[in-house]
């Protein structure tokens, strides 16, 4: 990737951890939604996280826009939806809203300075862990019936 400047073009470093493309191998560019369309989408994710067939495809008639475009903006959208109820909870268990030992595997926010978060790092000494499953019945006896015994002579 070059980056032009005044002086010229400067080589920037590769961002790590990705992978690099196979040559010529071309993309679509990045699809800009209008606010129209985001609108939509929003109000339709609001309803339901998940879209079926025909949902998908009446949204792609009407925002004119192509089913993998919606499909792939509901999967981006759910994966930000989750991360902010992620920190949601975690913000709801360090104000004490939430008892720690329901939700222990949520990953602590990074530290920022504010009135919500404290300024030492979060630790986990506290946790306890939940009581433990009970163990699970057996089923019910099948309700007594006299039609599948044998006949007694």
């Amino acid at each position: 990737m070059l980056r032009i400047q005044s002086g010229g073009a400067i080589p920037t470093p590769r961002p790590t951890g990705r992978r690099s493309r196979k040559p010529g191998v071309d993309r679509k560019p990045r699809q800009a939604y209008s606010a129209k369309q985001l609108e939509r989408l929003e109000a339709e994710f609001k309803v339901d996280k998940y879209l079926s067939v025909s949902k998908r495809l009446e949204l792609s008639q009407a925002l004119n826009l192509t089913e993998t475009q919606i499909k792939t903006w509901f999967q981006n959208r759910r994966t930000k939806w989750k991360k902010q109820m992620a920190a949601r909870m975690r913000l709801a268990q360090r104000q004490g809203l939430l008892p720690p030992h329901l939700y222990p595997a949520l990953p602590p926010i990074p530290p920022i300075l504010g009135p919500y978060y404290p300024l030492t790092p979060h630790t986990h000494a506290h946790i306890v862990p939940p009581p433990p499953l009970l163990t699970p019945m057996s089923p019910p006896d099948p309700p007594f019936s006299s039609a599948h015994d044998p006949p007694t002579a």
